[in-house]
């Protein structure tokens, strides 16, 4: 199964948080308290289904490891995982997968038509939680660029492919220009530009021939099922959106893999699983 992985599936498949315990230990004829540096098991979430979602990722990566699960990536979904601050590394659920997930293309090269030099704008998403913490939207940032996607007409796109070879357009974008209604039927349906890259992340796994995007969100799949079983519709979905356990009953999996640390209790570095 091909299956493209959505940012939260990275992000979410670390278990370990930074800890420090204080304990006393005897130097010589005193007591003195000094600081151990370890990790404790994440805070679950509240939602009970959101954290068995998560949980079932050390099953996911269990199957890629084991191929059942031919799972990809690519630069857009690389740009959210960098907006994020690193983990440490450790009871990381898609551990020894790294060289299993591969890198797939983009429905469209975002970098052909929106171009910087600065990095934080290329990363950037460009939405709602940018402009309340006073980052101008720029151009180059993901939402920017769907949005200017959704808004070419018949007579833009036609003017793109004429000149494909400029701006240096694969035969590959030169098809997903060719099938933008899709896109752009998908995002109509979203409601709000914030839902604009799941979109494409979905686009994407559709242009490369991929059976699911697998994703820990429960509203996007849900827009998708509607969008499926809306009548007269002219657009065919054949990616599933998939979260974790709707991808296990797939494989025929009902109990998944145990989480390798325990609530509550300090780990020593040492004893941290990889």
């Amino acid at each position: 199964m091909r299956v493209l992985l959505d940012n939260g599936i990275f992000i979410h498949a670390e278990f370990a948080d930074r800890a420090v315990k204080r304990t006393t230990v005897r130097w010589g004829d005193t007591d003195q308290t000094v600081e151990v540096h370890g990790a404790v098991r994440k805070t679950p979430a509240t939602d009970v289904d959101y954290q068995q979602q998560k949980e079932a990722l050390f099953t996911v990566g269990r199957l890629i490891r084991e191929g059942q699960i031919e799972a990809f990536d690519y630069w857009e979904i690389q740009c959210e995982r960098w907006r994020g601050s690193a983990g440490i590394g450790a009871c990381n659920a898609l551990r020894d997968c790294e060289s299993k997930i591969k890198s797939c293309h983009p429905a469209i090269q975002r970098s052909k038509f929106r171009q910087t030099i600065d990095f934080a704008e290329t990363i950037s998403k460009g939405g709602k939680k940018d402009r309340k913490t006073g980052i101008v939207p720029s151009q180059a940032s993901q939402i920017a660029f769907f949005e200017w996607l959704c808004s070419l007409s018949e007579e833009s796109v036609a003017l793109l492919i004429l000149h494909a070879e400029q701006i240096r357009l694969t035969a590959f974008e030169i098809e997903s220009l060719e099938n933008i209604d899709w896109f752009q039927f998908l995002c109509e349906r979203s409601g709000s530009s914030e839902n604009y890259p799941d979109v494409f992340h979905l686009w994407t796994a559709e242009r490369n021939g991929f059976d699911a995007l697998l994703t820990l969100e429960a509203r996007f799949p849900n827009l998708v099922s509607r969008v499926r079983n809306e009548r007269g519709k002219n657009i065919e979905i054949r990616a599933q959106v998939l979260r974790p356990l709707d991808l296990l009953t797939r494989f025929g999996i009902n109990e998944p893999d145990p989480v390798l640390m325990d609530a509550g209790r300090f780990y020593h570095l040492h004893e941290l699983p990889g």
